[in-house]
Order: structure tokens, then sequence, then C-alpha cells
């Protein structure tokens, strides 16, 4: 068993990002992985009194994406959080070609800029770019030219 087993990403409509996040390449969530929590332990768990949350897991690796939609209490529902801001995350996913993949989707996503070559560290030379979820989380795409 691995250290990483998930990742959590709060999402304003599940199925919007299901349908997001496996053309992604994330793996399709069984039925049975799509499901509705709720109850005392869980209003403890999260601190929201009266959590009801549905939740999909998605595969990948050893590990998988949790998104959970809140149907109780209700969020904000987009991610307006800069990157400088402490408590800040980013989903990175590994890619083989991150100018085709800005190509294929520059038109119906938002991305920061066009991809941009790493200049300095231990990645120096990579091919990353940042997108946005349908919520607003960033996504980077990384093509790692070492490997």
């Amino acid at each position: 068993m691995g250290l990483l087993n998930h990742v959590g990403i709060t999402v304003s409509d599940l199925d919007r990002s299901i349908e997001f996040y496996t053309s992604m390449g994330f793996g399709q969530p069984p039925q049975e992985w799509i499901f509705t929590i709720e109850g005392d332990w869980l209003s403890e768990l999260v601190e929201e009194e009266g959590a009801v949350i549905r939740v999909a897991f998605l595969p990948m690796d050893d590990c998988v994406l949790e998104l959970l939609e809140y149907k109780s209490p209700q969020g904000e529902k987009a991610n307006s959080r800069p990157n400088r801001d402490a408590g800040a995350m980013h989903v990175a996913l590994n890619v083989d070609d991150v100018d085709a993949i800005y190509a294929q989707l520059k038109d119906t996503v938002e991305f920061n800029s066009p991809p941009q070559t790493v200049a300095m560290g231990p990645w120096a030379g990579n091919k990353v770019a940042y997108l946005k979820d349908p919520d607003g989380t960033p996504v980077e795409l990384v093509q790692d030219i070492h490997k």
C-alpha cells in the first residue's frame, strides 16, 4: 500500500465534474463508487451541522480522486482562491504532450496561459500548463521530458 490514499476536491456539480475528470484521463467510477453520505459521524468529521455529501471515487493508479458535492450545507459555487493563498491546492496530471492537449482543449477549457517550459530547478525543461476545472480549481498538466 502506497502512502497516498486519495485526493479530495469539493465540486458544485458532481456529474459535471465526473465528466470533466474522466475526460482528463481518470477512470470512470463504478456505480457503487458514486454514493451519498450523511449522519452525525460525518457532521462531526467535517465540522458542518447536518452535512449531506454526494461522493464519487475516480480510480487513479493506486489511489482515487474523491469528488464531493455538498448537498447540505451548500458552500460557494466556485473556487476563486488564488495559488498564493495558504490552503490553495491543485491536481497535477502527467501527460505525454502538453501542447497537443492545450490545442485540443483551449477553446472549451480555461487555461491560465499557453504551455510554459520550466526554467529552473529539478524539473527544468519540462512543459507545464495550468487550466481550471468546471469550478475553477487549478489542474496542472506536466510533460516530463526526463523520462
